[in-house]
Formats: C-alpha cells, structure tokens, sequence
C-alpha cells in the first residue's frame, strides 16, 4: 500500500497541496470529587480493637458483645467468653470453699447464662433465694427460661439499685470487663468502684475474681479491652479487710474473698475520695 493511499492529498483554493488537519476530540476532564472533611478523632473517646473494633467502649458495646456471643454458644461455657470451662469452675470453688451458700441469699453479678447455677444444683447447694443482673439482655434470657426460680434483671450494675441487701455478692468474670464501663478511669480506680458498689449489697462478703498477671503485660502492650491486674497490687489496696486470694486453681485467673466486716468487727469500706486522688498523683 502507498503513502498517498494511507495519507490522502488536498488541494487549497490556489492548487496547491494542503495536508488534512485531523479533528482532535477534547477528552473532558473529570471533576476532582470534593474530600469531605475528615472528623477529628476526640481523644475522650476510646475506641475497641479486639472485642468491639473500631466502636467506643461503653456499656451498650459490651452489652452487644455478649449478646452475640451468647446467640451462637446458646447455654455453652464460651457463651461466658471463656477459654475452658476449667477457668470458670476454679472460680465456683474457691468461694465455695470458703462460705456455705445453703440456705443464704445471693446476688451474683455479671451472671452470663447461669453456669453458676447449674453448678450450685449439681453440688446439691440450696441457697434461700438467688438475683441474677446481667448487662447483656440475651444472656438473661438463657437465664430465666433455664432457672425461673431465679430473680434474673437485665441492667447495668453501677446503675441499678437493689431494694435489699444479700449474704453474699459474686463477681465472677467482671473485672476485666471494667474499660467497658470506666473507659477513661485509671484501672484500678475503676475495679475499686465495682468493689465499693458491692460491699455496699453485701451483708457477709464478696467473691471475685480478676484476670492476673499472666495476662498484664500483653493487655498493657496491646491495649486490649479486657483489663488485668497484678494480685498484690490489689490486695495492697484492701489493708484493714479480712481477705482471702489465691492463684493456685489456675494460672489465668486470681481469685479473692473479702469478708464485710474487718478484723475489729467494723464495716470495711474503701475510701474513694482518698484512693482517686492517690491514683491521679501517680498518673
């Protein structure tokens, strides 16, 4: 094939040879979208990673989160967000080593789908009445169809007001979920207040148990939302009660008996005032 085939010739109105111009098209240029302004992230606000990433921890987050657990283990240990059902036992009988809970009122806190329950009935324990408070709604409901002989609330326990005091109040795995609660509090400024809410209901003591340290350094490394203790950075705090800790059942869990009254007979209550302003010293 020819130049001239593939480059046609044009005359001008002279005669002369012109060279076609070809049109170009104009491609339109997009529009640059407008970036909408990014929020400033508010540094009152913590924020989930593990648990419930990217939502604030607040109460109504960690009532979700156990919703859904419980949804899909139904009335299994790990709808309780344990690893084994080893860690929650260990808990059951260290308190129950130390009390017989026949025939003595109960509240138990954080009470998570009653495997506390099942366990009493199996042990063949009869306590006067029982009052079950959960955050999550969900796990109430486990709660109530399994144990209706059980007065069980769904509410928040820091706002929630008893009409009654109990023999005995049981905090069974509520500790670590205080960030929740206290996001902005310093750990064990928020663990004392769970502490003093408690005593306050209890007419004989209070069980509980934390996360120890087996698990601090990764909680404080990582920031995860489950909060863990050291075992005598708590009880250095309890100077003047009559208290009971061990960790031998399990290396994960520490587990402490406070009985209401101290070694004089008095009342043992913390002084929150005190202890806060401590607290903010050393921050």
């Amino acid at each position: 094939m020819s130049l001239e085939a593939e480059n046609p010739v044009m005359t001008n109105g002279n005669g002369k040879a012109a060279t076609a111009t070809p049109k170009v098209e104009k491609t339109p240029v997009a529009e640059t979208p407008a970036v909408a302004p990014v929020a400033p992230v508010d540094p009152n606000v913590v924020m989930g990673t593990y648990l419930v990433p990217g939502r604030p921890l607040t109460p109504e987050a960690l009532a979700y989160y156990y919703d859904q657990n419980v949804l899909e283990a139904k009335e299994n240990y790990d709808a309780n967000d344990w690893a084994d059902p080893e860690q929650m036992y260990s808990q059951f009988d260290f308190f129950l080593s130390r009390v017989d809970l026949n025939g003595k009122t109960l509240l138990d806190v954080g009470t998570g789908n009653g495997l506390f329950f099942e366990y009493l009935a199996k042990k063949g324990i009869k306590p006067a009445s029982i009052t079950a408070i959960d955050i999550s709604e969900e796990q109430i409901k486990v709660v109530k169809k399994r144990f209706p002989e059980v007065d069980a609330i769904a509410f928040d326990f820091f706002k929630y007001e008893f009409e009654e005091s109990y023999d005995y109040v049981t905090l069974f795995g509520v500790a670590p979920c205080l960030k929740f609660i206290f996001p902005q509090k310093h750990r064990v400024s928020a663990l004392l207040r769970l502490m003093e809410r408690s005593l306050r209901y209890a007419k004989e003591g209070v069980a509980i148990s934390f996360l120890n340290r087996n698990c601090y350094e990764m909680c404080e490394i990582e920031n995860y939302e489950y909060t863990y203790f050291y075992p005598e950075e708590f009880c250095s705090l309890l100077s003047g009660a009559k208290y009971e800790i061990s960790t031998v059942d399990n290396d994960l869990v520490s587990n402490c008996f406070i009985h209401v009254r101290d070694a004089w007979d008095m009342p043992f209550r913390f002084n929150m005032n005190r202890l806060d302003d401590a607290l903010n010293i050393l921050k």
